[in-house]
C-alpha cells in the first residue's frame, strides 16, 4: 500500500528532561561562542564569529545526546483506496421491468444519428442504472471520487471496457465525468468471472469491487470462485442487483439438450427446455426442424408454471446437406398457436439453432488390466456411457496362449488394431501378450498416432515391461525406493498447470488450488521419468519427498502418459463423477489419436471440439500425408479461416507437441456465424477438401431468462464479505464502503543521539574547525 500521509516528529526519550538539557547546552554553547571569541579579539574577519560558532555547534550536540533525541516517522496507510465499478451493458440489460406487476421488453430505438448520444427507454435496467451512476444531480460515481479513488467500466460480453477514472485525489483524471454511456446494452452474452479480473489487474490490493447487473451469468468460469479468490485478496464484492424477480409473461426457449454428435443410423434424442410464465390455458407447440422440415413435434397448453421440459427423438437419415461434411444445423422453436399468438411480446427468445454432427464411427478405446480395480472399473463406465466413445475391455485371467479375457479383448489384426485411437494399459503382466501384440503396440503409438495411457499398480507387473520389445513405450524407470504409504496431496507442476487436459476448475486460477485439495491417495510408484519425458503432477507431503504423478512423452506420432497411482477413484467422494469423469474425458480426447472430421487421402482436417458458443476460441488440426500415404511431419501449412462465405484470416499452422504429424493453429475469438476451412501448402493454392462448423450465437441465453438472479449475486457478496444490495439500496453504497475504509498507522523511530550521522555531524563540525584554523595559521 503507498502511504496517504506521512508526519516525523523530533522526540525526547533520554533519562534527563529535554528542557533542562536544552537549556544547558545552549547555555554552553554561548559560553563557548563568548570565551572563543575573546581569544581571537586580535583578528577580524570571517574567523572571528566562524571558528566560535562551529565549535558551539559541537558542544550543543554533544551535549543534546543527554536528552536522547529521536525522529518519529508516522505514516497513515488507506485500506481501501480504488473503487471499482462495473456496469453490465449485456442485452438483458435493456429489458423493462414492470414494477406494478408485469414485464415488458424494452422497445427497440430508433438509431441516433451519428455522433449522439443514444437514449434509452427510461424505464430499461440500463436507464435506470446509467441514470444512478451519471446524473448529474445524483451521481454515485461523483458521491464516491469525492473520498476514493474510482474506475468506471462496462462489461461487454467477454471484455471489460475502462471508461472513466479519477485517481491520486483529482491529479489522475481521465477528463469530464460523462453523463450518458455512449453504447447501447446490446452484448450477446455476461460474463462475471474473467473480464472482471482483468479490470481489477495484477495489483488489486485495497480495492473494492461494485458490479452493477442482473446477474445472468452466461459465459465460462465460476463467479463464486472468483468472489472466493477476491475474499483471500481481502477484496469485497459488491452487487447491485437490476431487474425484478418475478418473471415476465414469456414463452422462451432456454436451452436444447442433446449429443454433439451422432452417428449416421442413430436417432438424435435430447430435451427441449423452455420457460413458459404465460397465462394457463393457452395453446402452444415446440417443434425441432432443419429448415422448413419438421423433425418433431409436440402441441401442449401453457401453465405458467415455469421451466418445463419436452424430450424428442427422430432419425438422423433423413437429414439434409453436404454428404463430404458432418455439420448440419437445426432449430428448436416454441410459439403460442391459434388466435393467442399475439400474447407472447417478446419475440427474440423463442427459438434457438443448434448444430449437430453426423459421424461416420466412434472413438475406440482398448482397455486392458491385471485385474479389475476400481480405477478401471470406474474408467469403463466413464467410456460406456459416453457415446462418443466405443469400449473394449479385457482383464486378465492368467491363461497363456491364445485363451484369456485380454486376448479376446485385443484386436486379432493388426489392421483392427488401427483403427484405435487409445489405450489403457493397467498392471498387466508381459506375457498376458505375444511378442507380436507387443510390438504392434508399439507401431499404434509411433506410426499410427495413437495414445498410450498406463496405470501403474501396487503388483508391480508393469516394471517388467522395459525389457520386452514394447519397452521403448514406457516414459519412466522405477527406483528401489519403497513406496510411500502416507497420504499425500496432488500439486500440479509448471507445465501441468498450462495443460486445458488437467483443469478441473472452470476458472483457470483456482485449479492448482483445487488439485490440493482433491483426496488424498495412499499409494504412488517409486518411478523418475526418463529424460526426455515430462512430469505434470507430483505426489508428496511435508514429510515424503514428492514422486511424480503424472508423466507424459510423445513417442513418434502419437504419445504416452504414466500415472503412478491408481486411486484416482478416491475423488468422487461426495461429489461422485465431478471431478474423476472429468479428468478421464479430458484426458483421453488429448492423449488419443486427434479425431479429424474431414479427410481424404493426403490431408485431414479437424477442431479441438464439435460445437462453439460465441466468443470462444477454436484449435484447427491438420494432418499431411505424402504420396505413398506416410505422415508428414515436416512443412508449413496455412489454414484459411472464412466466415459466411468471407476468408477472415490466415493463420500459420505450427506442430502439434503432443502429437507427431499433426498441425495446429488457434483462432481468436469468434463471433456467431457459419464457418469453414481451407488448408493450403506453401505457394501451392488451397485444397478443394473443406471442413465446416457452426459458431452460435449467445443472444438467446441473453433473452432466455429475465428476472434477477438474486442467489447468485448474493453468494458473491456473501463469500467475498461484501453486500448484496438491490438498485433502490444503492444510496447506501457511499457509506457501506467509508466503512470498510480504515486508516492504519505505521511508525518507525531513529533514535538520534547514537546515530552515526549525528555523531558525524560532530565529528564534522570540529574537523572543519581545525582546518580553518590551520588555513588561518592560528596554530
Amino acid at each position: 500500500m503507498t502511504p496517504q500521509q506521512t508526519e516525523t516528529q523530533l522526540r525526547f526519550t533520554g533519562d534527563w528532561p529535554a528542557m533542562p538539557v536544552l537549556a544547558v547546552a545552549l547555555g554552553l554553547g554561548l559560553v563557548m561562542f563568548f570565551f572563543y571569541r575573546r581569544e581571537l579579539r586580535f583578528h577580524t574577519g570571517t574567523a572571528r564569529w566562524l571558528l566560535p560558532l562551529l565549535r558551539s555547534l559541537a558542544v550543543f550536540l554533544a551535549l543534546v545526546c543527554l536528552a536522547g533525541p529521536i525522529l518519529r516517522h508516522i505514516a497513515t496507510f488507506r485500506q481501501l483506496g480504488r473503487v471499482l465499478l462495473v456496469a453490465d451493458a449485456s442485452a438483458s440489460m435493456s429489458f423493462t421491468d414492470d414494477i406494478a406487476g408485469g414485464n415488458t421488453p424494452a422497445p427497440r430505438p430508433t438509431p441516433p444519428p451519428a455522433g449522439a448520444v443514444d437514449s434509452l427507454h427510461s424505464g430499461s435496467r440500463f436507464a435506470r442504472m446509467e441514470s444512478a451512476l451519471l446524473d448529474p444531480n445524483h451521481s454515485l460515481v461523483k458521491t464516491l471520487a469525492e473520498k476514493h479513488d474510482v474506475e468506471l467500466f462496462a462489461l461487454r460480453g467477454y471484455r471489460s471496457e475502462r471508461l472513466w477514472w479519477h485517481r491520486q485525489g483529482g491529479r489522475d483524471v481521465s477528463g469530464d465525468l460523462p453523463h450518458h454511456f455512449e453504447f447501447k446494452p446490446e452484448a450477446t452474452a455476461t460474463n462475471l468471472d474473467q473480464p472482471l479480473r482483468d479490470a481489477l489487474g495484477p495489483n488489486p490490493a485495497g480495492t473494492a469491487l461494485v458490479i452493477l447487473t442482473d446477474g445472468q451469468h452466461n459465459g465460462p468460469g465460476s463467479p463464486e470462485e472468483m468472489a472466493a479468490g477476491l475474499k483471500e485478496s481481502g477484496i469485497p464484492v459488491f452487487t447491485v442487483g437490476y431487474g425484478s424477480e418475478v418473471p415476465p409473461p414469456d414463452l422462451a426457449v432456454v436451452n436444447v439438450l442433446m449429443p454433439e454428435a451422432v452417428f449416421a443410423e442413430d436417432r438424435a434424442e435430447g430435451t427441449l427446455v423452455i420457460s413458459d410464465t404465460l397465462p394457463p390455458g393457452l395453446a402452444a407447440s415446440v417443434n425441432v426442424a432443419q429448415g422448413a422440415k419438421v423433425l418433431w413435434q409436440q402441441s401442449f397448453t401453457t401453465t405458467g408454471a415455469g421451466e418445463r421440459r419436452f424430450d424428442f427423438s427422430f432419425p438422423v437419415r433423413g437429414l439434409t446437406g453436404d454428404p463430404q461434411q458432418s455439420l448440419r444445423t437445426l432449430a428448436a422453436r416454441v410459439e403460442l398457436t391459434g388466435n393467442n399468438a399475439t400474447l407472447d411480446k417478446i419475440a427474440n427468445n423463442n427459438s434457438q439453432t443448434v448444430s449437430l454432427h453426423l459421424l461416420s464411427r466412434k472413438r475406440r478405446v482398448l482397455v486392458l488390466d491385471g485385474r479389475p480395480r476400481w480405477e478401471t472399473r470406474y474408467l469403463h463406465n466413464h467410456f460406456d456411457r459416453d457415446e462418443r466413445w466405443e469400449v473394449m475391455v479385457g482383464y486378465d485371467t492368467f491363461t497363456r496362449g491364445q485363451g484369456g479375457q485380454v486376448q479376446e479383448a485385443f484386436p486379432k489384426t493388426r489392421e483392427d488394431l488401427m483403427n484405435y485411437d487409445l489405450v489403457i494399459l493397467g498392471d498387466l503382466r508381459p506375457d498376458a501378450l505375444s511378442e507380436e501384440q507387443q510390438a504392434q503396440l508399439v507401431e499404434f503409438v509411433e506410426k499410427r498416432g495413437g495414445g498410450l495411457i498406463l496405470v501403474d499398480g501396487r503388483r508391480n507387473h508393469l516394471q517388467a515391461w522395459p525389457q520386452t520389445k514394447a519397452g521403448s513405450l514406457i516414459p519412466v524407470k522405477w527406483k528401489n525406493d519403497g513406496a510411500p504409504s502416507a497420504a499425500l496431496a496432488y500439486d500440479l507442476t509448471p507445465q501441468g498447470e498450462t495443460m486445458e487436459a488437467l483443469r478441473l476448475s472452470d476458472s483457470p486460477s483456482t485449479n492448482s488450488a483445487l488439485w490440493a485439495r482433491l483426496p488424498k491417495p495412499f499409494w504412488v510408484a517409486p518411478a523418475e521419468p526418463l529424460p526426455d519425458a515430462a512430469v505434470l503432477a507430483r505426489l508428496g507431503n511435508s514429510t515424503v519427498t514428492p514422486s511424480p504423478a503424472l508423466v507424459w512423452r510423445r513417442l513418434g506420432a502419437g504419445s504416452v502418459l504414466w500415472l503412478g497411482t491408481d486411486e484416482l477413484w478416491r475423488w468422487r467422494y461426495e461429489v461422485a463423477d465431478q471431478h474423476h469423469q472429468r479428468f478421464w474425458m479430458q484426458v483421453a480426447a488429448w492423449v488419443a489419436a486427434p479425431p479429424f472430421m474431414v479427410q481424404n487421402d493426403r490431408l485431414s482436417l479437424g477442431t479441438d471440439q464439435l460445437r462453439y458458443q460465441e466468443g470462444d476460441t477454436a484449435e484447427l488440426r491438420v494432418r499431411l500425408r505424402n504420396e505413398t500415404g506416410a505422415i508428414v511431419s515436416t512443412g508449413s501449412p496455412r489454414a484459411h479461416v472464412f466466415r459466411n462465405g468471407l476468408e477472415i484470416a490466415s493463420l500459420d499452422l505450427t506442430p502439434d507437441p503432443s502429437h507427431g504429424g499433426v498441425f495446429r493453429a488457434i483462432t481468436g475469438t469468434l463471433p456467431a456465424g457459419d464457418y469453414h476451412i481451407t488448408v493450403s501448402e506453401g505457394t501451392a493454392p488451397a485444397s478443394d477438401l473443406k471442413l465446416s462448423f457452426r459458431v452460435e450465437s449467445q443472444a438467446n441465453k441473453e433473452w432466455s431468462h429475465l428476472t434477477l438472479n438474486r442467489p447468485l449475486l448474493e453468494g458473491m457478496a456473501r463469500v467475498s464479505q461484501g453486500r448484496f444490495l438491490r438498485e433502490g439500496d444503492i444510496a447506501q453504497l457511499p457509506d457501506l464502503l467509508q466503512q470498510l475504509d480504515r486508516m492504519e498507522t505505521r511508525a518507525t523511530e531513529t533514535p538520534l543521539w547514537y546515530s552515526w550521522w549525528w555523531f558525524g555531524a560532530i565529528m564534522l563540525l570540529l574537523t572543519a574547525e581545525w582546518i580553518l584554523r590551520k588555513v588561518w595559521r592560528l596554530v
